[in-house]
């Protein structure tokens, strides 16, 4: 049993790894919305110098180092969900095969509890390009980015899987 959830751990894997994979192309933009054109070097580093903070006498303040970056995340990307649920996913995979190999109990309850975490980040996952999808309303996908049906196969494979590897778990601490 514990193989039949080692090769279902993969082939959800492999589901998982397509999906990344082959994403849908982003929507270009609205021909109503144009981008505007980028500003002359000049204008920005004019801007810039005008705007610094002066001292009492008129003359401008040192630069200060920004501790903090700042990144603006497009509406329904996630990067550390995208980054997260993959890597927790091949390390529960990485830990069940340890299992596989050893027999040692303790690598699968550590299996199942990343699978548990892996899991809760992919349905936050889910839930968040949902919501983005439903802010526009003319896509067919399960996300802004994620074909629906790929989607269903890839949770339908994972919670197969997470049976299956409780269940082994369970045998495994019992005998």
């Amino acid at each position: 049993m514990s193989i039949a959830a080692l090769i279902l751990w993969a082939v959800t894997a492999g589901a998982g790894f397509r999906l990344l994979v082959n994403r849908a192309p982003a929507e270009p933009p609205h021909p109503d919305h144009p981008t505007p054109p980028a500003p002359q070097a000049a204008q920005v580093l004019q801007t810039a110098q005008a705007s610094r903070p002066r001292t009492v006498l008129g003359t401008p303040l040192a630069p200060q180092e920004r501790t903090t970056p700042r990144a603006a995340v497009p509406p329904g990307k996630h990067p550390l969900l995208e980054f997260l649920h993959p890597a927790l996913g091949i390390t529960g995979l990485a830990c069940w095969f340890m299992f596989v190999l050893t027999h040692y109990q303790g690598f699968a309850w550590i299996a199942t509890g990343v699978i548990a975490v892996t899991i809760g980040a992919g349905l936050s996952w889910l839930a968040s390009n949902t919501r983005a999808a439903r802010r526009q309303p003319d896509s067919g996908a399960a996300g802004p980015d994620f074909p629906a049906r790929l989607v269903m196969f890839h949770g339908l494979a994972a919670a197969t899987t997470v049976v299956l590897a409780v269940i082994t778990a369970l045998v495994a601490s019992s005998t």
